[in-house]
């Protein structure tokens, strides 16, 4: 019977020789049951470096993990023609990157592009404050097993979509982030993703500098004792202050790696870090601290050079040399702007 959400025809096109786009490595598993061919997007587009470019998104994509993720995906995008996509497309920020990236290759390919929405009518709470809302949890074999509609994407749709994906990978956020805080109109997690972009980049307000909401949440959990990153990630969760919620987005290996950047970034004057290689998971086999003293970038960041840079999207945050901060507007929505901007010149509208 699940079949049959493949083999039907919509707007006179066939379905059944569809390839079917699966987000993660669980869905691809359970959508195989079902349907054939099918590849997968196994890449969290929300962490490192990305490019409109084709060619040097695999190439950024591969440096960043160490591997080249969504091979015989990128494979499928780059057919200078072939049958229409149909993405099956979870309710997560990190979906709707793939799904805006798809698009972007759809657009220059002119493939046809179908979507079965596996949480249709799925809204997104606007939380309080700088974070971005949790991500919700979702049995992917049961919401197929709900037959989820299918429907064809319209060019509208695909051509704003593929403007998020030029959006997202330009050397500039301040246009993404405007986009996204022009509402969710075109899809929910459109201002959970602003919500994310900007707090990766340190704010200003009035004259004074300090790290970003998610670097701050981060080292907050650390104290002078040696604690793992399964203690950090463990301690964000129970205390429920917001860290949790990031990590939903970005996964709990995203710890260590941020604090081995902070640890090697300065050579342990704020973070130190030790290492127990005979420990085989990453979560365990660091420890982090605060060197004496390092606490006091809590309260303010002497300059961008005090903390190590991060790569989102074609942006990197905390770059002396293409600066940019995130700020508060009058209603309490985070974007972000070049330091000193006056606020009306940057505040989305």
């Amino acid at each position: 019977m699940q079949l049959q959400l493949v083999r039907v025809s919509m707007m006179g096109h066939s379905t059944q020789g569809m390839v079917h786009v699966a987000m993660g490595r669980i869905a691809r598993s359970e959508l195989e049951k079902l349907v054939s061919p099918v590849v997968v997007e196994d890449d969290n587009l929300l962490l490192g470096p990305s490019s409109a470019v084709p060619g040097r998104h695999r190439a950024l994509r591969a440096r960043y993990w160490g591997r080249q993720p969504s091979a015989k995906l990128n494979q499928e995008l780059a057919r200078p023609d072939g049958p229409p996509l149909c993405v099956v497309l979870p309710p997560t920020v990190s979906g709707l990157l793939s799904f805006c990236r798809i698009c972007a290759s759809g657009v220059e390919r002119r493939r046809l592009l179908f979507v079965i929405d596996l949480r249709p009518g799925f809204t997104v709470p606007s939380p309080p404050g700088h974070d971005p809302a949790e991500e919700a949890y979702f049995d992917v074999a049961e919401a197929l097993r709900g037959n989820p509609p299918m429907k064809q994407c319209s060019e509208l749709e695909i051509a704003l979509a593929a403007t998020l994906w030029k959006l997202w990978c330009r050397r500039s956020p301040v246009a993404l982030a405007r986009f996204c805080a022009s509402g969710s109109a075109f899809h929910p997690q459109l201002a959970n993703l602003g919500r994310y972009l900007a707090g990766h980049f340190p704010r200003q307000a009035g004259g004074r500098l300090s790290l970003s909401r998610f670097d701050e949440l981060l080292l907050r959990q650390l104290s002078r004792e040696w604690l793992t990153s399964t203690r950090v990630f463990t301690n964000a969760v129970r205390e429920n202050l917001g860290l949790h919620a990031w990590l939903a987005h970005m996964g709990d290996l995203y710890v260590p790696k941020r604090l081995l950047e902070w640890a090697r970034h300065g050579q342990g004057r704020i973070v130190e870090c030790e290492e127990r290689p005979e420990r085989p998971s990453e979560m365990s086999r660091w420890s982090f601290r605060w060197h004496p003293g390092g606490e006091a970038i809590l309260d303010a960041l002497p300059s961008l050079q005090d903390a190590p840079p991060v790569s989102i999207g074609g942006a990197v945050a905390y770059d002396a040399a293409h600066p940019w901060v995130c700020r508060l507007d009058a209603a309490g929505t985070p974007y972000l702007s070049r330091p000193g901007a006056a606020p009306a010149s940057d505040r989305p509208a």
